[in-house]
């Protein structure tokens, strides 16, 4: 593996409104460790190859490849190889988008490193960064913005603890009792899993927990009832999972933004008024 590193001025309106890439790089061998390092941005580190150790907020673990660290602003760190070495691919990133990834999932404070299934193209990701850090101006802004955002979902996604199959089953399972008008722990039960055992499988396969897995199910479901049909309100919650009409509309309006009905003006299709197809 070539060794190469890159950093990058960010970019205001990213930093401010998105995601901006501040640098990234490969490289492999017996390295400096890092020591007691603080950081003012957010860093990802994926170890490919080797054993080495990380300490985090005091705290001195093993690390094995594949693995990831999270490393988060203002967390006293430190890292590196063992007497063998390893091969280690790191990107820095800021901005505003980096909260909105730890809230859906991404990344969690509390779990700085995370074993990887495999290392799932990631790897090829970081060449299109390291390409992307190369150009100049807005467009190579842009470019490492995305390319960077890619190695955060997909390392997201690879960290994730479950069986890829099992927890397809499982949610595919929960979108089938979504509608029914059952409560967290009545679905739990229904799916064969104490309410705990059903949070950490859909957590870990979809980034939230089971009742916003079901309440974006339902609300979707919702909005496209209210566009694409004539039923009045009270129907639609019955075939969204809920028994309370008024209930639903509150739920949709804190959702939403709009009522069922503004939203039913906003959004109906002329010429429609039968049932979803």
């Amino acid at each position: 593996m070539e060794t190469w590193t890159r950093y990058r001025r960010a970019s205001p309106p990213l930093r401010e409104l998105g995601l901006a890439c501040l640098g990234a790089g490969e490289q492999e061998g017996v390295l400096p460790p890092v020591s007691r390092r603080t950081l003012s941005c957010h860093a990802l580190v994926v170890v490919s190859q080797g054993t080495g150790w990380l300490n985090y907020a005091g705290k001195n673990v093993p690390v094995t490849a594949p693995s990831l660290i999270w490393i988060f602003p203002g967390v006293e760190h430190g890292y590196g190889p063992g007497t063998s070495g390893w091969r280690e691919h790191w990107v820095l990133f800021a901005g505003a988008s980096a909260r909105a990834f730890e809230e859906l999932g991404c990344f969690s404070r509390g779990r700085p490193l995370v074993t990887l299934q495999g290392e799932g193209g990631m790897l090829v990701r970081f060449a299109d960064l390291r390409h992307a850090l190369a150009v100049e101006g807005p467009r190579g802004d842009l470019d490492s913005s995305v390319a960077a955002q890619q190695i955060i979902v997909g390392a997201a996604l690879q960290g994730r603890q479950v069986s890829a199959g099992a927890a397809e089953a499982t949610l595919a399972r929960l979108r089938e009792l979504a509608y029914l008008p059952l409560g967290a722990g009545q679905q739990a039960a229904r799916l064969g899993f104490t309410p705990q055992g059903l949070r950490e499988i859909v957590q870990a396969a979809a980034g939230v927990g089971p009742k916003e897995f079901v309440l974006q199910l339902r609300i979707s479901r919702a909005q496209s009832l209210l566009a694409d049909t004539d039923y009045p309100i009270g129907r639609v919650a019955r075939l969204t999972g809920y028994d309370d009409g008024a209930y639903f509309s509150r739920l949709f309006s804190q959702r939403v933004g709009l009522s069922p009905s503004h939203f039913r003006l906003q959004h109906r299709r002329s010429g429609g008024g039968g049932p979803l197809k």
